[in-house]
């Protein structure tokens, strides 16, 4: 939100960003938060979110397959291919959001760039 000056009656609003701004963090990468009411144990909840970041970074890698493909098409069939990888992306984007929704609802903090989907893979 931009930043008022109300300084001799008037307001203005300036729209430079507030930087050197700290805070705490809500959740340690890698750490799972037990303040969510799940009756699964540690062990099993471990388990659990390491499978869902490993179908989450494959889920990321197949979207992002689509829209290079989509980028990709040539040919006599150009615009239904190119329509249906478009399609397929959104659907998958979707899917990553669900999946990454799913682990956040378990504890766990998701893996949502690049760099951590190659380090998945690796």
């Amino acid at each position: 939100m931009p930043k008022k000056d109300i300084s001799k009656g008037q307001a203005t609003i300036s729209a430079q960003p507030r930087i050197h701004q700290r805070a705490d963090a809500i959740q340690k990468y890698g750490t799972v938060s037990f303040l969510l009411p799940l009756e699964l144990e540690e062990p099993v909840r471990l388990e659990m979110t390491e499978q869902l970041n490993q179908l989450l970074a494959d889920s990321m890698t197949l979207r992002d397959l689509y829209k290079k493909s989509h980028w990709q098409v040539a040919g006599p069939n150009f615009l239904s291919v190119h329509l249906l990888f478009d399609k397929h992306f959104e659907e998958q984007v979707e899917i990553v959001d669900l999946i990454a929704e799913r682990i956040q609802f378990a504890g766990w903090s998701v893996r949502g760039d690049a760099p951590d989907v190659a380090e998945t893979r690796a």
